[in-house]
């Protein structure tokens, strides 16, 4: 079956990085895709230079709006969309040339309940230098207590997407609204994870950059854009799902905890150590566990970046080892909880209406 991909490209004040990443998806070879930049509002010179490479390039399309956060700005992206596969990408974030060849590959060898397929990434820097350590996960198939246990995909640039599945699906603005935007691409995968399985491409395809002034780098914002976005979550579901959320919700109170003891909150400490308690006391009790840890040890260092460019790895070449932290006895029991639900999946998109987990 020949495929048509949409790649979908929010920009906001991305001068320093869009045309590396228009770049990197121009040169996607054996695939058919359209690119819909949307710029957000920004200030800087971003939609000149997008429009200026789109006149040499008819495959990519500029769309504009006054700022309104990178939900609707991918929402406006999809509802012009033509593909039939989704492809979301970050506008400083980079793809090695054979990403969606790969990834189109991996989806006609699966079958029709395979609404997503990801890949692995390599942390790069400001320079497109790799960061080394990139991890490598294989989860796949029903994945939805996975991932909420674990957002292994951790990026918005990796997932290759089939367009039926995602149905009424969109990224969620309630969350920019409310001063609290990072989580829109975990809080849609879950959302996919719920009515599709997923599949992995084991190569390393994706380039996510990691600066001091990216959002990720936002320490408390991102905690709590987690929290909110796992509440919105617990809002949609009910059943096994829910003791997975309470202790996601309670590790997050602590590392709300740490961050605010850093700054000498005492009253932020002290609130969040109790609203960890609430959400999942044994929870709690093994996170505090590790900070301390972690505290008396010292906090281990990022990597320093690599010699190396993005663009001088092959896919399949690994960069370092990689410190898996998850414990894979915990992951055992939700695969085997995931594995209870595989058979409510339909064969095909999902439905609309909330499932129960």
């Amino acid at each position: 079956m020949a495929h048509f991909i949409s790649i979908i490209i929010p920009a906001f004040n991305a001068e320093q990085t869009i045309a590396r990443t228009l770049a990197s998806a121009q040169q996607q070879g054996g695939v058919e895709f359209e690119i819909i930049v949307v710029d957000d509002g920004s200030s800087d010179r971003t939609a000149d230079i997008v429009a200026q490479i789109a006149d040499r390039d008819r495959r990519i399309i500029l769309l504009t709006q006054s700022n309104g956060g990178v939900a609707r700005a991918r929402n406006l992206a999809l509802d012009q969309a033509r593909g039939d596969l989704i492809a979301p990408l970050d506008a400083d974030d980079l793809w090695h040339p054979e990403k969606l060849l790969r990834q189109t590959r991996c989806l006609e060898e699966q079958s029709r309940d395979v609404g997503l397929v990801y890949n692995w990434f390599r942390r790069i820097d400001q320079d497109d230098m790799v960061i080394p350590g990139s991890p490598r996960p294989m989860v796949e198939g029903q994945v939805f207590h996975r991932h909420l246990a674990w957002n292994f995909i951790s990026n918005g640039s990796t997932p290759l997407i089939r367009r039926e599945h995602l149905g009424s699906l969109a990224y969620e603005p309630f969350l920019r609204d409310e001063g609290l935007q990072g989580c829109e691409d975990y809080l849609l995968q879950l959302q996919l994870a719920r009515r599709a399985r997923f599949a992995c491409v084991p190569a390393f395809l994706t380039g996510y950059r990691r600066t001091p002034g990216a959002m990720s780098s936002h320490v408390e914002r991102m905690i709590r854009s987690h929290i909110a976005m796992f509440k919105i979550v617990a809002s949609q579901i009910e059943g096994t799902a829910s003791p997975v959320i309470q202790q996601q919700l309670s590790r997050l109170h602590v590392e709300w905890a740490r961050n605010s003891f850093g700054k000498m909150n005492a009253v932020g400490t002290i609130r969040n150590l109790g609203s960890a308690m609430k959400h999942d006391r044994g929870g709690a009790a093994r996170s505090l566990k590790t900070e301390i840890i972690r505290t008396v040890r010292g906090r281990a260092r990022y990597p320093a970046s690599s010699a190396r460019s993005f663009a001088s790895f092959e896919a399949d070449e690994i960069d370092g080892p990689w410190i898996a932290t998850r414990s894979m006895a915990v992951l055992g029991q939700l695969a085997a909880m995931d594995e209870e639900i595989t058979s409510g999946l339909p064969d095909g998109p999902g439905p609309e209406e909330t499932l129960a987990f």
